[in-house]
């Protein structure tokens, strides 16, 4: 009687990177389509419209978790470039573990050319203000550091060379261009009402 045959204990698991790649096209698709209209929404309607938005993003959390958590960040060269950016807007919409969890991954990937480093900036700056800590890149507009609530870009460290940063990683806009996208406010000089009070 033949011995069966055993499957190597640390053999890589195969990537299936097809099935993958229209996973995470579609959870894309979802994540955009949810988002879209936000601005058009009426004041009274917008809570329910958060709640919508909080729902489907943590439906699309646990299915990209669990890719990530199988595989490991996935190479864009391997998914292509939509499937690589809703895997990003899926982390970048998580709560702060989460991000804080997979921002080493999606850097490490960065820096080999495999993921976007503008992503990997804006992640970076959104877990820096969640942590109550002035960004690094601009990337990020909030009206939680402003006592009158408008909505403005969070405080940057060493504002003053911040478009030269962002120059350097590929955006292409200044900050105060880029504030005007958001219809926020831009304060070179501003500073955090509490540094180190984590807003999430």
């Amino acid at each position: 009687m033949g011995a069966c045959r055993q499957t190597e204990p640390n053999a890589p698991i195969p990537v299936p990177y097809e099935a993958l790649t229209t996973e995470l096209e579609k959870i894309h698709d979802v994540d955009q389509a949810t988002r879209q209209g936000f601005n058009d929404v009426k004041e009274e309607d917008r809570n329910a419209f958060m709640l919508k938005m909080r729902q489907v993003d943590s439906v699309n959390q646990v299915q990209v978790q669990k890719i990530l958590q199988q595989y490991g960040w996935l190479p864009k060269s391997k998914i292509g470039d939509k499937a690589a950016d809703g895997l990003f807007l899926v982390v970048q919409h998580a709560p702060s573990p989460v991000i804080e969890k997979y921002l080493p991954e999606l850097k490490k990937m960065a820096q080999k050319g495999e993921a976007s480093i503008i992503s990997a900036a804006m992640m970076e700056d959104r877990l820096l203000m969640y942590q109550g800590k002035k960004q690094v890149y601009g990337t990020q507009a909030s009206s939680m550091n402003r006592k009158d609530g408008s909505m403005g870009i969070w405080p940057i460290a060493d504002s003053k060379n911040v478009n030269a940063r962002r120059k350097a990683i590929g955006f292409r806009e200044t900050v105060e261009e880029y504030a005007g996208l958001l219809n926020a406010t831009y304060n070179p000089s501003e500073e955090l009402l509490h540094e180190g009070r984590r807003v999430q």
